[in-house]
């Protein structure tokens, strides 16, 4: 994992941002979930920084095992269904027998 150091909690310095989340959980009813809200926006956030050539990293990295699925949905959402359906009809289609398309 390319030396980081990740361990299970992520912080970063939060001025405003903590201020407003702490006032939208004081005059809410019910007050937010903070923790919520932040988890929500990280997974957006790194699923906007990819590109398509980081996506299909990420994608062959899942399929080789080398991810864990959790880890591959939170970088690629719902496109890793689509990814998977994809690399299906491919791989079906490389199976099929094209002899009886060729036109002679």
């Amino acid at each position: 994992m390319s030396g980081s150091s990740y361990d299970k909690t992520i912080q970063f310095r939060a001025g405003a941002e903590k201020e407003a989340a702490e006032l939208l959980d004081e005059i809410h009813i019910g007050g937010v979930n903070v923790s919520e809200l932040a988890r929500v926006g990280l997974v957006e956030m790194l699923q906007r920084s990819l590109d398509e050539q980081d996506e299909i990293a990420v994608y062959e990295r899942y399929s080789r095992g080398e991810i864990d699925e959790s880890v591959a949905r939170v970088l690629l959402g719902e496109k890793i269904d689509r990814m998977e359906e994809e690399k299906e009809a491919f791989d079906a289609a490389m199976e099929r027998d094209t002899s009886s398309f060729v036109v002679e």
